[in-house]
């Protein structure tokens, strides 16, 4: 393979976060959820109240997105929003008990799609990817944080 076909490290990611993203959609269907809300969820899933700006920080998501998504959320009564009792401007987000419901079963499809995922791979090797991609984000956030602060 020539360099011009060989995938770079970014279209390799990018073509398992797809593959991830399309099989946790089947995956997750019959509950009525979507893999693009397991990061909310997973934030709220022991009680925790947090604002759309939090959510949206906490996920690394654009505050435009984060809201488009609480909204279909919310419209399917995944959410429920209440006033922030610490800012009056903004409504903090919490699960629903519906959602509450279909969390162990979530959990358990996608714990089945990881290990879908790593089929094969010894215990080692996917310790191992799992320490490299997270210093490949490390890495990718600390040049953003770097980008965007003046003071650097």
């Amino acid at each position: 393979m020539t360099s011009r076909t060989t995938p770079s490290l970014a279209q390799l990611i990018n073509r398992a976060s797809r593959a991830f993203a399309r099989d946790g959609d089947i995956a997750l269907k019959p509950l009525g959820l979507r893999y693009a809300q397991v990061p909310v969820i997973a934030l709220l899933h022991d009680g925790e109240e947090l604002t759309q700006k939090e959510l949206a920080e906490a996920t690394g998501m654009e505050q435009p997105s984060m809201a488009q998504l609480l909204a279909r959320m919310d419209r399917d009564g995944l959410v429920r929003r209440t006033p922030n009792p610490r800012d009056a401007r903004s409504q903090t987000i919490a699960l629903t008990s519906a959602t509450d419901t279909r969390l162990t079963d979530a959990h358990d499809r996608l714990a089945a799609l990881d290990r879908r995922a790593v089929a094969g791979f010894t215990a080692a090797e996917i310790d191992t990817l799992k320490h490299l991609l997270t210093r490949v984000g490390d890495n990718l956030d600390r040049k953003r944080d770097a980008a965007t602060d003046p003071a650097q």
